[in-house]
């Protein structure tokens, strides 16, 4: 294991040294947004303003509607306590692990592999006793606010995402403490403390920072608001990168380490550091060797149950990886390992499945659709004609939201722009 550690630390600093040319400087000093590009999001708000029927728009309205009746949430809210009995503490247990029925107290808990606890999975009647529920509903209903507000420039929607922002992160009362030290707990194991694996389930923030640039362009929210939430989100980077937890989890070499990097660099790049932001994409660019084989496949993700699922879901993070590069001056795209692994290989092993049955274990139902958000994030051009004919058209055509599980942020489809190579 130190073998392979040194080995891994020594492969991060060559690809560090191989990009030293890589302009940070001014190269995304003009972009407003960082996951929806800017000038596609204008031209759909042309088409709509003049009288264009755009579906996800549609959509995204109606559901904007619909936050508008929930919230503004806090972790205070949920009806159990962590193990430090801080209701301000983020708190949601490991799901496969329970009582153990051989000892009187229950502890240490065990695992029993494919029966989830009462309460962790997304959304269901008993999941507002944790706060993994809840912390999704901040994410996906503030994303939703703030597009609406783009694109009909009704300021109630905005209001009402920065009075989400307020009691989640800003109110010394309701805000989250800034870490995930018990986020999917093991009781009776490790004093308590959550498991470094459970840094994902804070994955989503990265398309959340886009809504609180369109919640500051809307001019709803003032300046002290935003230093607040800096200041939270400096603290809590602070312990992402240099925690136990957070240190653990930059090591895993599955999907959880794409998503670590996704975070890393999504706030390092909010925040303006830049040199965690270069080391970071440096980190990842060293990634694909070690999670894509030279066909494309990706070996780690296809050692679980659903490997459909995780296949598709580490791609995802990928594509978000690829899109913050990319305006900092690295392409991730056109990029090869020494081992000839690549990211353009891995797009076209996982399509290259797509109207066949999945050859590899798959416990679980696999929604089909999500072969089309990948689709049309990746470059193309070189894709053979027969491969392009099995997909739709229009991006359009495609529902905009997926399930959170599956990493495809809610109204991909919009502010969606081609690959352009630098």
């Amino acid at each position: 294991m130190e073998r392979k550690d040194k080995s891994r630390k020594k492969l991060v600093r060559k690809e560090i040294n191989a990009d030293r040319n890589m302009d940070l400087n001014d190269s995304g000093s003009d972009i407003m947004l960082s996951f929806f590009r800017t000038e596609v999001l204008k031209e759909e708000l042309n088409q709509y303003e003049s009288g264009k029927k755009i579906a996800p728009i549609d959509q995204l309205i109606a559901d904007a509607e619909e936050a508008l009746t929930q919230g503004p949430y806090s972790v205070i809210d949920k009806t159990t306590l962590p193990p430090s009995h801080n209701a301000n503490d983020y708190w949601h247990p490991a799901p496969y692990w329970w009582p153990n029925p051989k000892t009187k107290d229950g502890m240490p808990y065990i695992r029993r592999d494919g029966k989830r606890v009462p309460g962790t999975r997304m959304y269901e009647l008993e999941s507002e006793k944790y706060d993994r529920t809840r912390l999704q509903y901040v994410f996906d209903d503030s994303i939703t606010l703030a597009l609406a507000w783009y694109f009909t420039k009704e300021k109630k929607y905005a209001m009402h995402g920065v009075r989400i922002l307020e009691r989640f992160f800003i109110n010394p009362k309701t805000r989250m403490t800034p870490h995930l030290k018990y986020a999917q707990v093991r009781l009776g194991r490790n004093n308590n403390k959550g498991s470094h694996s459970g840094i994902i389930e804070m994955k989503d923030m990265y398309y959340y920072l886009d809504a609180i640039r369109l919640f500051h362009a809307a001019g709803c929210m003032d300046e002290e608001t935003l230093i607040d939430f800096k200041k939270w989100l400096s603290s809590y980077l602070e312990w992402l990168v240099h925690s136990a937890q957070g240190e653990k989890e930059q090591k895993s070499s599955n999907n959880h380490g794409t998503f670590y990097d996704l975070q890393v660099a999504a706030i390092a790049e909010f925040l303006n550091n830049r040199s965690l932001l270069y080391k970071t994409l440096a980190r990842s660019k060293a990634r694909i060797r070690e999670q894509f084989a030279k066909d494309g496949s990706q070996p780690k993700e296809l050692k679980r149950n659903t490997t459909a699922h995780y296949c598709f879901f580490n791609f995802q993070g990928w594509i978000y990886l690829c899109e913050i590069a990319n305006r900092w001056g690295m392409d991730l795209w056109s990029y090869k390992a020494s081992n000839g692994s690549s990211l353009m290989n891995g797009a076209k092993w996982l399509l290259s499945h797509s109207g066949k049955e999945w050859p590899y274990k798959q416990a679980d139902e696999f929604d089909l659709e999500r072969y089309f958000p990948i689709w049309f994030s990746i470059p193309r051009r070189s894709f053979r004609k027969g491969m392009t004919d099995q997909f739709p058209n229009s991006k359009y055509s495609v529902k905009p939201r997926f399930f959170p599980y599956d990493g495809v942020r809610p109204y991909w489809n919009l502010g969606l722009g081609e690959y352009k190579k630098r």
